[in-house]
C-alpha cells in the first residue's frame, strides 16, 4: 500500500511517499530562480512553474512553483536538473546528489585561501549573498607609531586640533579654569595635523614610519588574517565571485555553456528580465554623454549561468537563451541522461 502525504510550509513544500522506500521531495522557494528547467524536464508534467515576472516584481505571496502530488511519481529528475538545487530529492533519508548511481552537474566553486586577500570585493559582487568573508584586520598600532606630547602650559584650548584630528584621537575640555586636553595614542596616526595647526605651537609630534620608512615594521604584522564560506544552497555558479577577485583566488565551473541574445528590436525595456535574473546580468545601460543611443537592455554575459529564466518571463520574447552543452556526470540511466542532453537547444 502506498501512502501519500503532504506537509507544506509557507511556500516550500515537502512530499513523501512510502513504499518499499521512503522517498522525499522537497522544495524550497527562497532559492527557486524560476528558470522553468524542472517544469519543461519533468516526464508526467505535474510541476507549473508560477508567472515569475509578476511573483518577483510584486513580492507576491504566490509560490513559485507547484506540484501536483498526485501526479508525480517521485522519479527525482527535477531535483537532478534544477540549477540552483531548490528541489531536493531523496531516497531513504539521502539526497541523490549523494548516490553516485545518480547524475549531477560538474559544477564548483572554491576560493583558495592562500592567494586570498580578504578583500571582501566577492561577498558584496555576489548576487545571492552566498559569499561570507570573515576578516580579522591587523593592530593599527603596531603599523603606525610615533611620539606625541602636549605642553599644557602653552596650550590654551582652542579645540583646533580636536577638530582637525582624522582619526578622533583628541579630546580637548575647554570648561573654563578645568581645561584639559587628552590624546588616545590607540587612535592617533601620527599625521601631524594638530602639529601643524596648533597656533601656539604647543604640540610636538613625529611619525616614525615617516621617518624610517618600513623598517620600523614587522611585514608579519601587517598580514591581514581570516576565512571564506560559500553557502552551497545559494550559490548558482554566476562566477561574479571570480571575475571581481583581484588575487585570482576563486575559481567556478559552471554546469552550462552557450549563448544569451537580446533582441533589441522586439524590447520595449519593461525590465521584467533585469529584476529576474539570478546573476545580476541584465541592466538598463547608461548612456556616456547626453545623445547617445544605447541597447534597451545590456548584459554582461560572462556571469549569465543560462538558465533561460529571462527568457521564460519576458513578455514580448526578446530574450533567446541557447545551452550548447551540458557538463554533467553521466549515469547508464537512459531516461535521465535524455532530460539532461534535453537541455541543449
Amino acid at each position: 500500500m502506498v501512502v501519500n502525504t503532504k506537509e507544506v510550509t509557507d511556500k516550500d513544500f515537502n512530499i513523501k511517499r512510502l513504499a518499499e522506500e521512503l522517498r522525499n521531495l522537497s522544495f524550497k522557494d527562497h532559492i527557486c530562480i524560476g528558470c522553468g528547467i524542472c517544469e519543461s524536464s519533468c516526464p508526467v508534467s505535474a510541476i507549473t512553474v508560477g508567472d515569475m515576472g509578476a511573483i518577483i516584481r510584486n513580492n507576491s505571496p504566490q509560490p513559485k512553483l507547484v506540484i501536483d502530488e498526485h501526479e508525480c511519481v517521485l522519479c527525482g529528475i527535477c531535483s537532478g536538473v534544477c540549477p540552483a538545487d531548490a528541489l531536493t530529492f531523496s531516497i531513504a533519508n539521502q539526497p541523490i546528489s549523494e548516490i553516485p548511481a545518480y547524475p549531477k552537474y560538474n559544477a564548483d566553486v572554491e576560493i583558495d585561501d592562500d592567494k586570498c586577500i580578504y578583500c571582501q570585493k566577492c561577498e558584496i559582487a555576489c548576487p545571492r549573498e552566498a559569499i561570507t568573508i570573515a576578516r580579522s584586520l591587523p593592530d593599527r598600532s603596531k603599523l603606525v607609531t610615533g611620539e606625541i606630547e602636549i605642553a599644557e602650559d602653552t596650550c590654551v584650548y582652542c579645540g583646533i586640533c580636536e577638530e582637525l584630528c582624522p582619526a578622533d584621537a583628541i579630546d580637548v575640555d575647554r570648561t573654563p579654569e578645568a581645561e584639559t586636553i587628552n590624546v588616545d595614542k590607540d587612535k592617533c596616526v601620527y599625521c601631524l595635523v594638530c602639529k601643524k595647526s596648533c597656533p601656539v605651537t604647543a604640540i610636538k609630534a613625529s611619525c616614525r614610519i615617516c621617518s624610517y620608512g618600513d623598517y620600523d615594521i614587522n611585514l608579519e604584522d601587517a598580514v591581514t588574517k581570516g576565512s571564506s564560506f560559500i553557502d552551497d544552497e545559494l550559490c548558482i555558479k554566476c562566477g561574479w565571485c571570480e571575475g571581481v577577485c583581484p588575487t585570482e583566488a576563486v575559481k567556478v565551473k559552471k554546469p552550462f555553456e552557450g549563448l544569451l541574445k537580446i533582441h533589441q528590436d522586439k524590447c520595449t525595456a519593461c525590465g521584467t528580465c533585469v529584476d529576474i535574473c539570478p546573476c545580476d546580468v541584465l541592466s538598463f545601460p547608461k548612456p556616456a554623454k547626453s545623445g547617445d543611443i544605447v541597447d534597451n537592455v545590456a548584459k554582461e554575459e560572462q556571469y549569465c549561468i543560462k538558465c533561460g529564466a529571462c527568457a521564460r518571463a519576458c513578455p514580448v520574447e526578446a530574450i533567446e537563451v541557447q545551452i550548447s552543452n551540458v557538463d554533467y556526470i553521466p549515469t547508464k540511466s537512459k531516461s535521465w541522461s535524455e532530460k539532461f542532453e534535453a537541455l541543449k537547444n
